[in-house]
């Protein structure tokens, strides 16, 4: 669906909530004195002359008037609790005015150092970079973030069939992972949705100037498996490679709490230990209580594996647990034999405990629980490692394929002899 439609409602809301409340019991963002502005904040101080046809001053107040018969869910509690304010502005007659305006706000918010999140540009341009087609569309999603909190959200949307541009800009202090989850309960706030995944993806450029380097992890082989207990205590952990540097699925950045991952095997299994810090153990949240369903609302982590390394979704096979030991487990198709679908066994194993600075975890996963080239050289298998956060909503990685999952990034498992198949058995 047109993100025009979408604006449309949200125009219709917006400014109907409005009427309700005099707009000059509003703080008028573009009054606000410089040294008052707001973290996360765009003055929309383009052209005073060039006058809006729709203008919208939503600060807390309103915010939580619009919405506090709509939903007392606390996922929705939490995402108002996060926004302190909504500001949109539209213009008509799209053309070069607009173009330089377009212009400004993008200059204005890379000297800002904000940065891009999407950007779709649809349509042909003439050598001064300006839309010269019509049903053509620009849609550019911009965060301003510090660490693990993004402080603004700024979206640009032009249509040149509606002949007009619209700026929103979003003022909160906004978990980045939540970004998506906000425009997508935008009708919370008294709006229409915006779905990132369906609306956006087509042609989407996500983060274009992160730097994701793929990663590489030795395969090495133990000459006694470690028992599956939980307190990574056995001689092969001592000397195992590590995996570590989890960065932030969105912004490419180090999260605060970190995961070490250590991986060896034998021929009969493959033997993870994780170590998942955890800065405030209180808030670890694990209300899946049962083995093979979804981890909603609740932290986990899970081991990717591409036998084949084919950078190909349907040839990873995922396997996850959390803080209560619970296990969860995806199927794969088997390349070799594309598309009869390779059944799993029920026999990999899990320990978890919980330790004074995080949780811990060990996986056993049988060679015979998955598919694999059939060789005695050594070959590099793809594999990752995340981990879900649930108090702060972050999702983090060990080699990290961003949200428009780039499979390709996925990092490698080097000089792995897998057993015969044979042997597997």
């Amino acid at each position: 669906m047109k993100l025009k439609r979408t604006f449309t409602m949200l125009f219709t809301v917006l400014c109907f909530a409005l009427w309700i409340i005099s707009i000059h019991q509003t703080l008028a963002q573009e009054k606000q004195p410089k040294q008052q502005v707001k973290k996360g904040l765009i003055l929309f101080d383009y052209l005073d002359e060039l006058e809006a046809n729709v203008e919208v001053n939503l600060t807390d107040k309103l915010i939580n008037l619009v919405t506090k018969t709509v939903s007392s869910k606390p996922e929705v509690a939490e995402l108002i609790q996060m926004v302190d304010g909504i500001y949109l502005r539209t213009y008509g007659k799209y053309g070069i005015t607009e173009s330089e305006m377009i212009k400004y706000y993008q200059d204005k918010l890379k000297k800002n150092n904000w940065e891009v999140l999407v950007k779709i540009k649809d349509g042909s341009k003439n050598k001064h970079d300006e839309i010269v087609e019509k049903h053509d569309e620009i849609v550019e999603i911009s965060l301003l973030y510090d660490e693990d909190v993004a402080y603004g959200i700024f979206v640009i949307f032009a249509s040149v069939d509606q002949d007009e541009v619209t700026l929103i800009n979003i003022v909160g202090e906004i978990t980045p992972d939540r970004i998506t989850e906000l425009l997508k309960n935008l009708s919370k706030f008294g709006m229409t949705d915006i779905d990132l995944e369906d609306t956006l993806m087509k042609g989407v450029e996500l983060n274009p100037n992160r730097d994701t380097p793929q990663k590489e992890i030795l395969a090495v082989k133990a000459e006694k498996p470690p028992a599956i207990d939980g307190k990574l205590d056995d001689k092969c952990w001592k000397t195992a490679p590590q995996a570590g540097g989890f960065t932030h699925e969105y912004s490419g950045k180090p999260v605060k709490d970190q995961t070490i991952v250590q991986i060896v095997y034998t021929d009969k299994a493959i033997y993870l230990a994780w170590h998942v810090y955890e800065s405030d153990l209180e808030k670890i949240l694990t209300r899946q209580k049962q083995d093979h369903q979804t981890f909603l609302d609740s932290d986990s982590v899970c081991f990717s594996i591409d036998p084949f390394h084919t950078h190909k979704s349907r040839h990873r096979i995922l396997f996850m647990t959390n803080p209560l030991g619970q296990t969860q487990k995806q199927y794969i198709y088997n390349a070799s034999e594309k598309p009869k679908k390779y059944e799993l066994t029920n026999h990999w194993k899990v320990a978890v405990k919980t330790v004074n600075d995080g949780w811990v975890a060990e996986m056993e996963i049988p060679w015979k629980a998955i598919d694999y080239p059939d060789t005695t050289d050594p070959i590099q298998m793809g594999i990752n490692f995340i981990r879900k956060q649930e108090r702060t909503g972050e999702k983090s990685w060990w080699s990290n394929i961003g949200v428009e999952k780039q499979y390709k990034n996925d990092g490698n498992w080097m000089r792995v002899i897998p057993p015969s198949k044979s042997s597997s058995k």
